[in-house]
């Protein structure tokens, strides 16, 4: 998995063009603040379900890449994937920040996440895993995601009872 992780770093972020260090470590310190307030105001919105209060943290022209679809492209189009899960419930969504590079007008997130969430008729759902989330700060000042990328973890196996444990 870490090497999944390390060919998405290597391989889709430098494309995206890495962030300008800033000089001033004070910034630095307030600008990865204001990131992660940023994320953790997304995972309220999340656990609401709200396409209209999702779609609001992304920016126009973003992409979402969701793990076995096709890349969802443009604010307009995550609303509408978003509202194609009616009666969806999100128990928990957690985002845990990792690491926080932050430039002067983009910054990457990298964290794990977690979910516990339902869907009509069928049993709850849980869900794992790594995600990097470039934010851009847009003309207006507020910072936006402009990519999410999901990379799903598998559960660990069952633990199993040792040999000289067993009946």
């Amino acid at each position: 998995m870490r090497y999944r992780l390390l060919l998405l770093a290597t391989i889709l972020l430098p494309s995206c063009g890495r962030p300008q260090p800033v000089a001033d470590p004070v910034r630095d310190t307030a600008l990865r603040d204001t990131i992660a307030a940023a994320m953790e105001r997304y995972q309220v919105a999340a656990r609401t379900v709200h396409p209209d209060s999702i779609a609001a943290f992304y920016a126009p022209m973003a992409v979402l890449f969701e793990p076995g679809i096709n890349p969802i492209r443009t604010r307009d189009s995550i609303r509408a994937f978003i509202a194609s899960f009616p009666g969806a419930r999100v128990e928990i969504a957690t985002a845990t920040p990792d690491t926080i590079e932050v430039g002067d007008g983009t910054a990457y997130l990298w964290g794990s996440y977690f979910e516990r969430l339902s869907f009509p008729g069928q049993p709850i759902s849980e869900q794992h895993g790594k995600f990097v989330a470039q934010w851009v700060r847009q003309p207006d000042g507020a910072w936006l995601i402009q990519r999410l990328y999901r990379i799903p973890m598998p559960s660990p196996p069952p633990a199993r009872t040792p040999l000289a444990m067993r009946p």
